[in-house]
């Protein structure tokens, strides 16, 4: 079965290696199709294969756990029918699996009535550090790695959303970093050797499958530009079973802190914003910067609604709240912030501005799509 689900993997591997060569975060697809192993074809095997592939799919969108744990969900897990777009069963390697594609549309539908957070496509991507004791060596866990935890960690990042990505562990890297470096915790030195990746964290961890029971232990930083690390974001260390439950329990625990940065809960309350972009120069990007702003899942309704010269304001309706879509922002390769030097020419033309205390303060922005 890993073997399997891995080379379903390939694919997204090879494009978050691109995206890393490009820009820092990655866009994740797939949130909304699931790949189940079964038994057979009966019905009976078949529904309880769609309803595990809906919480598959579910966890994707939200990131959390207690997601499924609402009534409405819960029900809807156990009746899928209704959010199924199409399903087909596949024989690979002579294991039978099915497919199954549910409505994106009402998955995150399901999700925003019942209060739960959505994790949107755009993601952070992480630069995974692993130095793994086997037997006689220590050994850091590379992109090209045979070792049985690569594969793990590729399956289980995909399976809950995660972009990851490994060092190359060629001249350059070998010469910034070793496997104590990692196993240490020197959170400077490999944070120096991250920045060639433009990642947006870095993970640090151990795995000792010689200690009985298995050890672990990690950190995660942001990639930063040159500035000391000191306080990892998360860190934990655990004695577990196996390497199945250390390589999940590593990426559940990055996963958590992400959930609770970047996928965002309905407040409830009507919260209006906006957002300026300078120097825009054709139709193209104006429906662009609409349709990205669309689709962050801080964003409830979008409307232009002020042109000045190269400058353009969108308004804005929140689900979350205005740290939360600049977060969201951040992330995005095509978008960069800047501070707004000049005093609003949309207050000039407009007069007050209702959303901002300060004329000449706030954030502008630049589309490069």
């Amino acid at each position: 079965m890993l073997k399997t689900l891995l080379n379903s993997s390939l694919l997204l591997a090879s494009c978050l290696l691109l995206q890393a060569n490009m820009a820092n975060a990655a866009e994740v697809s797939k949130l909304d199709e699931s790949l189940v192993p079964v038994d057979s074809r009966s019905a009976t095997e078949r529904k309880k294969a769609i309803s595990t592939g809906l919480k598959s799919v579910i966890l994707k969108n939200s990131g959390s756990k207690s997601a499924l744990a609402h009534p409405s969900i819960a029900a809807m897990v156990k009746q899928p029918t209704a959010l199924i777009s199409q399903f087909g069963y596949q024989d690979m390697d002579g294991e039978l699996y099915l497919k199954v594609s549910f409505d994106h549309k009402r998955i995150i539908r399901l999700l925003r009535e019942a209060q739960q957070p959505v994790w949107g496509k755009q993601r952070p991507l992480t630069l995974a550090w692993i130095v793994e004791d086997i037997p006689g060596e220590r050994v850091i866990v590379n992109d090209e790695s045979l070792l049985e935890s690569r594969d793990l960690f590729q399956v289980e990042s995909e399976a809950k959303g995660v972009p990851l990505l490994f060092p190359l562990m060629d001249l350059d890297d070998n010469m910034k970093v070793s496997a104590n470096d990692i196993r240490g915790m020197f959170a400077d030195q490999v944070a120096d050797a991250s920045q060639r990746y433009q990642a947006d964290y870095f993970v640090m961890a151990s795995i000792d499958t010689t200690a009985e029971p298995l050890k672990y232990n990690l950190a995660l930083y942001p990639v930063g530009k040159g500035e000391p690390m000191h306080t990892p974001l998360v860190s934990k260390r655990d004695v577990v079973g196996d390497i199945n439950t250390a390589v999940t329990e590593i990426i559940s625990t990055v996963s958590e802190y992400y959930v609770g940065r970047y996928a965002i809960a309905d407040t409830g309350a009507e919260i209006a914003s906006y957002v300026d972009f300078i120097d825009i120069t054709d139709m193209k990007q104006l429906v662009s910067i609409e349709k990205y702003l669309k689709q962050l899942s801080a964003v409830k309704s979008v409307q232009l609604t002020q042109l000045n010269g190269t400058r353009v304001r969108y308004t804005l309706e929140l689900f979350g709240t205005e740290e939360d879509l600049h977060r969201l922002m951040n992330l995005e390769p095509r978008v960069h912030a800047q501070e707004r030097l000049t005093i609003d020419p949309f207050n000039k033309v407009q007069g007050s501005d209702p959303f901002s205390p300060d004329e000449s303060g706030g954030i502008e922005y630049r589309w490069q799509g």
